[in-house]
């Protein structure tokens, strides 16, 4: 899109809309940040910016407005910058200074740089009189205190930016999420400058516990909310890994443990686990290491069989049995191991273990048993059967291995497809027509891919063309492929795909979709044949006038 040509290629209400925000004087300010990068302040419903990037000859490198606009590419205040855009560009050429670049706009730190130190306060408490947010994050990270105090100022200002980002909805949408979370890093810091390991601890529990209550009051689309837990862990972690002195270590230990029990974690094991992972770190200490078992046992449930009861059980397992190969005996660890076979983390360690051990035998009597146990699920068996291949390989087992590669291929996974094809030998072209033959006939979606993946392996370009004649959605995919080979055909089944997805379309954002893949067709067809194909979709929609529009605008 370039500067001489936006107002035809953008939605003409949205174009409109642009120019009346120019017109009256929306535009507040506007200056060019670095060379060729303009911002623009835009005055409507909040003041909002604008960011342009400009290339060679005009043309709109980038262009963002942090405004909630999210109904096309570009809103009407990116719209508005264009106009003003147009204007300064122009005036500057008119100018006997061509070679001036235009002057700045004087960055933060060069103002501040210039004022004295009460200004400077008096500056600050301005703002701070206006955001209470603001004057509680000051105060809390760059006072000191008792511990009493370090805590409650830490707990109100928590509390200040949950009030100020949920408002009187109690809701935090996604796109205030990482502002949300910005602030609450602040708390960190405030953490990261403690001395005191046990007050820094406390304060980023606190933390903990508020981000992982914001699961429900906060849109995590992002994952914003998710990536402050990640920190908060990770502090933790930082906190209980730099502790030398015993006392210190072992007040720190039972700070963590106590907290393993807090109603923070109900429905979120996942960071239960993260938390006792941590603790790990102190079971060098036999006190300590003997604590953690018995507290990581009392935490089995053996009588509820939920998967996600489950899940949780072999999390916990796991952490048991890093304690039992760090501390214990090699034999105690193999026995563990073969305990909780019915746990797929353990049985996939001791394959593992039988593999590097070169025991294929063993490894094929550990799958088969797996296979059995996990029948109901599907994944798992085939995790199994791919063990169990590879025995069969290393054994050179070429009957066993050939009937397994072909099942593991007709659930989907073609990278056994050359094990066969080199099985095959010297039957391979009768292998692979009948391979063909059986993925046409067979049910299920895995097949149909398998069966695509094997006609593009083969270049199998005939078979391709008939596969897109009937699924023509798979057009715009394999038309570059087809095009030198089946020209007319590829044209053909382009243009009849186009016009069903026209007919499906219902909306400006669908027909814009529809004119996407016109522009596409023209690499194909070219540009007589895609008018000529507008023309014929602008007579036959003539009722639709949003898409009319749309059309006019690929021409």
């Amino acid at each position: 899109m370039n500067l001489n040509n936006f107002k035809k290629i953008i939605d003409r209400t949205i174009v409109d809309r642009g120019y009346n925000y120019y017109i009256e004087g929306n535009v507040l300010e506007a200056y060019e940040q670095s060379e060729n990068e303009y911002i623009f302040h835009i005055e409507g419903s909040d003041d909002y910016e604008v960011l342009v990037e400009l290339g060679d000859n005009g043309e709109i490198l980038y262009s963002e407005c942090d405004c909630p606009y999210d109904f096309g590419p570009v809103c009407k205040h990116e719209v508005a910058a264009y106009y003003q855009l147009v204007q300064m560009i122009n005036n500057k050429a008119t100018t006997n200074h061509l070679t001036n670049k235009p002057r700045k706009r004087a960055t933060i730190q060069e103002v501040l740089s210039n004022l004295s130190k009460e200004e400077l306060i008096d500056i600050i408490i301005d703002f701070a009189n206006d955001d209470a947010t603001l004057e509680k994050s000051l105060i809390v990270r760059y006072s000191t205190g008792n511990q009493q105090q370090e805590l409650g100022g830490c707990q109100e200002l928590i509390q200040s930016i949950v009030r100020k980002y949920a408002g009187r909805e109690g809701f935090i949408n996604y796109r205030n999420a990482g502002a949300f979370v910005s602030e609450m890093e602040g708390v960190l810091d405030k953490a990261r400058s403690t001395e005191d390991s046990l007050v820094a601890l406390d304060i980023v529990m606190l933390l903990l516990e508020e981000a992982i209550g914001a699961f429900q009051y906060a849109d995590d689309s992002n994952g914003d909310i998710g990536f402050l837990v990640k920190e908060t862990l990770e502090m933790i972690e930082e906190i209980a890994t730099s502790q030398n002195g015993m006392d210190q270590r072992a007040e720190i230990f039972e700070k963590l443990v106590a907290q393993t029990d807090h109603d923070m974690f109900e429905g979120w094991e996942d960071f239960k686990i993260d938390l006792l992972t941590i603790l790990l770190e102190f079971a060098d200490d036999e006190i300590h290491r003997e604590q953690l078992r018995l507290k990581l046992e009392s935490m089995l449930d053996h009588k509820s069989s939920e998967r996600y009861t489950q899940y949780s059980n072999e999390s916990i397992l796991q952490l048991l049995f890093q304690l039992t190969e760090q501390y214990g005996t090699h034999e105690e660890a193999e026995r563990f191991i073969h305990e909780h076979l019915q746990f797929s983390s353990f049985r996939e360690q001791l394959l593992d273990q039988y593999l590097q051990e070169k025991k294929y035998h063993k490894v094929i009597e550990v799958a088969k048993e797996g296979e059995m146990q996990d029948q109901q699920y599907p994944g798992l068996v085939s995790q199994w059967k791919k063990f169990r291949y590879t025995a069969y390989k290393f054994l050179s087992l070429k009957e066993e291995q050939q009937i397994l590669a072909k099942e593991l291929l007709f659930n989907g996974d073609f990278e056994y497809y050359r094990d066969l094809k080199e099985l095959a030998a010297e039957n391979q072209d009768s292998f692979y027509r009948n391979l063909k033959s059986e993925l046409k006939t067979a049910k299920g979606w895995y097949t149909n891919q398998v069966y695509l993946k094997l006609i593009e392996e083969e270049n199998d370009l005939e078979e391709l063309l008939e596969f897109v004649r009937n699924n023509p959605s798979y057009i715009e995919n394999y038309a570059e492929k087809l095009f030198h080979t089946f020209k007319e055909e590829v044209i053909e089944v382009y243009k009849n795909y186009l016009y069903s997805a026209a007919s499906a379309s219902s909306n400006r954002r669908e027909y814009q979709g529809v004119c996407r893949k016109i522009t596409k067709y023209r690499k194909f067809a070219g540009k007589p044949k895609q008018i000529e194909l507008i023309d014929e979709l602008i007579d036959l929609y003539k009722k639709r006038p949003a898409f009319v529009d749309e059309l006019g605008q690929v021409k």
